[in-house]
């Protein structure tokens, strides 16, 4: 029976949303309103069902429920006397996301959706607060998802004491959540949003060390410790987060001794993720793709993007066209911030992060309000542009992402697309000069790998392969590269010094056997650059012919023009410094990697003086943890063999005589070149072993019985490499089963393909 309409009124100003409404306003609301009973037990609508109405607790209690994947149940809370239900589809559509029931027997009042939106109309602020207290319980369900993760099982009591004392921080994008040298007396959760660690030196040198993202803690130490916070942090966009008192949790672990271990396993592998993972490897769970010329066909691409992510975890690919189907509301994702209507979207997107792990917002073409949307709420943004067309600064990069106006401190991913099969990309320089974007992909189209190989790196999971320096042992590289390829294992990065610098190269522009072969076997065998010897006053060798040498192999290639994103190291003798060359002439960059001190001509640049890689970092694996997750290193440099059966070194004449006397056996020593070889590669061999044991795999042909310039060794050399790691990759699943794990799919789609 419906109650007068004076008692209805009454009833309705208890609840938050109505609160200070106007009596004309709840007179019109009171008729629209009907009752509702629902006995114990019983149901009031299921997950999956149709939104049709909002609900108002007036007394009883009920349950709110959603269905696991496993067929289990998880409670999300319980809804009590003067509060609401099903207000989330109310405000954004779609259908029910949870079951609710009655725990006890419940009195409510309906209101349908046509006729809260009449309210809305006549006074916004309703809405406003509607999508107030629907926030607030997104992030109570989100963080009753997190807090398990962080301390082991949660039991209920345990929450309900831990949100009575949490305090919920807001922060825009750029404020300071903590600053380096501050005493640090709390524990941070975050919950939504991104944010970046950032050290400073005695010098005032700045170093980012870390990126947290949501569902991931900060601060964590100063739980256990009273040391002052060892980085600032920083909001990358606006974010929230819970900030948990020390005193607070040293109350529940006295409560609850177990959570100490599920707390200290979290602390332990933030620890081991700070030693071993790349500042780049954060976990990325917005991504924004923005078109940056004209003609990119942008929903192609984000499609077969969104079908290789899907393989890692669960995504949704958000346009304005969706986002307008999805809140069956047109023009919806246009809606300015500054429009009441806008906290619908902002609701929905909060609502749709929360129950995928990435979001791929595709930007429109223009710069519109929804663009706008997608690159506030970016983690990463990839710049999306047809290689053929003009690489000036878009409509959206000049508006949006210039110095003066940027929306967003997000790092920008130049991806490059080719429709064409070219030999090798060109003018990748063009596009990369305008922008400061942190990295960039060439992407064929036609080439489900190279979609692949960025979904890889957008997740963490990038495969880097390093190969050592170690003379004419080097083409063992090559062969290496082949069985791995053939095995199915991806290779998305390659990076090497000296030798490895120089065959890496010809991996990364995607050579096969036979054009390896045939390019090495002219520009260092039968050219034979190690045999131009000089006035040694700078040299022993010619550094027109090294040149030369260099030019038969790679021509005018730039770095960044290459299939497979690379570089090689060399050693800086103006600054004692390493150099690390990503752009600009490969064949020189190869010449300075390959300068051994003493041997080979120095290559001047910028006016530095650069030698051979392999002087500072002969094995560059821990520049490669930079970028991937997965680093695969082959070394060739451990097994210099300079060993000699003489008590004293002969002298010169004696020598030279061995040589012409054709009845009296050379001696077997080592030459000048092996000894400056074997120094260049000495200097870092301590280096080299941190590397080989943080290395993920580590590949070692059997090229000992070779020597460092037996450069006419060429395909004996490819083809020990090849078979070597062959029979090695079989013991692969032992040796280090958990990146197995994360090759094994990939392999298995290769070998499907």
């Amino acid at each position: 029976m419906m109650p007068p309409n004076t008692s209805l009124r009454t009833q309705l100003k208890n609840f938050y949303l109505f609160k200070n409404v106007d009596e004309n306003i709840l007179e019109i609301l009171s008729t629209k309103v009907s009752c509702k009973v629902v006995p114990i037990g019983e149901t009031l609508f299921s997950q999956g069902t149709v939104s049709d109405a909002l609900y108002f607790v007036i007394n009883g209690q009920l349950q709110v429920t959603i269905d696991n994947e496993d067929g289990s149940q998880t409670i999300l809370g319980k809804i009590g006397i003067n509060e609401t239900v099903g207000e989330m589809q109310i405000l954004v559509g779609g259908k029910r996301t949870a079951d609710v029931s009655a725990i006890t027997k419940t009195e409510l009042i309906r209101l349908s959706k046509a006729d809260f939106e009449q309210i809305v109309d006549l006074c916004p602020d309703v809405l406003r607060k509607l999508a107030k207290v629907t926030v607030k319980r997104l992030r109570r369900a989100q963080l009753l998802t997190t807090l398990p993760k962080l301390f082991g099982v949660c039991d209920p009591n345990i929450f309900e004491k831990i949100e009575k004392q949490i305090e919920w921080v807001y922060l825009h994008s750029g404020d300071a959540l903590f600053l380096q040298g501050e005493l640090g007396n709390s524990l941070y959760i975050v919950v939504s949003g991104r944010l970046e660690a950032v050290v400073e030196d005695n010098m005032g040198k700045t170093q980012i060390v870390g990126e947290i993202s949501r569902g991931e803690t900060v601060g964590e130490m100063a739980i256990f410790s009273e040391e002052l916070r060892a980085a600032s942090v920083y909001a990358l966009r606006d974010c929230e987060l819970v900030k948990l008192p020390k005193v607070t949790f040293e109350q529940i672990m006295q409560q609850r001794p177990h959570m100490m271990m599920a707390i200290t396993k979290v602390i332990i592998q933030r620890l081991q993720k700070a030693m071993h993972a790349p500042v780049t490897q954060s976990n990325l769970i917005n991504i924004a793709v923005v078109p940056i010329s004209p003609n990119v066909k942008l929903n192609g691409f984000c499609q077969r993007l969104v079908s290789t992510l899907l393989s890692s975890d669960s995504i949704l690919h958000l346009s304005s066209e969706r986002v307008d189907n999805l809140m069956e509301m047109m023009g919806a994702s246009q809606l300015a911030e500054d429009d009441p209507q806008s906290i619908r979207l902002s609701t929905l997107l909060d609502e749709q992060e929360i129950k995928h792990h990435f979001t791929l917002y595709q930007a429109d073409s223009t710069v519109t309000n929804w663009t706008q949307w997608c690159l506030k709420r970016a983690d990463q943004i990839i710049l999306v542009a047809n290689a053929t067309d003009d690489p000036q600064l878009s409509e959206i990069e000049q508006i949006l992402l210039c110095k003066e106006n940027c929306l967003t401190t997000a790092s920008q991913m130049l991806v490059l697309l080719h429709s064409k099969k070219e030999k090798l990309p060109s003018g990748t320089q063009r596009w990369l000069s305008p922008r400061k974007v942190k990295s960039h992909h060439h992407v064929r189209c036609h080439v489900e790998a190279d979609f692949e190989r960025l979904t890889r790196f957008l997740t963490g999971r990038a495969v880097g392969l390093v190969l050592s320096g170690g003379g004419a042992r080097g083409f063992a590289h090559f062969g290496v590269y082949l069985a791995l390829k053939e095995a199915g294992i991806p290779i998305d990065m390659i990076g090497g010094s000296s030798m490895g610098g120089h065959i890496g190269a010809q991996c990364a522009a995607e050579w096969n056997r036979r054009k390896m072969i045939r390019v090495n076997r002219r520009g260092l065998v039968d050219f034979n650059p190690y045999k131009a010897y000089q006035l040694p006053i700078v040299s022993l060798l010619r550094g027109q012919k090294m040149k030369e040498s260099s030019t038969m192999a790679f021509g005018e290639t730039q770095i960044e023009d290459l299939w497979i994103n690379f570089f090689c190291i060399s050693s800086n003798l103006s600054t004692y410094q390493m150099n690390i060359h990503q752009q600009g002439s490969l064949e020189k960059a190869i010449r300075a990697t390959t300068a051994i001190p003493g041997i080979a001509e120095p290559i001047l640049e910028d006016g530095n003086v650069l030698i051979d890689g392999g002087v500072l970092n002969n094995l560059p694996g821990d520049i490669m943890r930079r970028y991937c997750g997965t680093v695969i290193v082959i070394d060739i440099a451990g097994q210099m063999n300079l060993n000699v059966e003489y008590e004293s070194i002969p002298s010169a004449w004696e020598i030279l005589w061995r040589r012409i006397w054709p009845f009296q056996k050379s001696f077997q020593l080592p030459s000048i070149i092996d000894i400056l070889l074997g120094a260049t590669l000495l200097s870092s061999n301590d280096r080299a072993n941190m590397v080989r044991k943080d290395a993920d795999f580590c590949l070692t042909p059997p090229v000992k019985q070779f020597k460092m310039l037996e450069f006419s060794a060429l395909e004996e050399l490819v083809e020990v490499g090849y078979q070597y790691t062959k029979e090695e990759i079989k013991n692969w699943p032992t040796i280090n089963a958990e990146k197995w794990e994360e090759l094994e799919p990939w392999i298995e789609e290769k070998t499907k393909n």
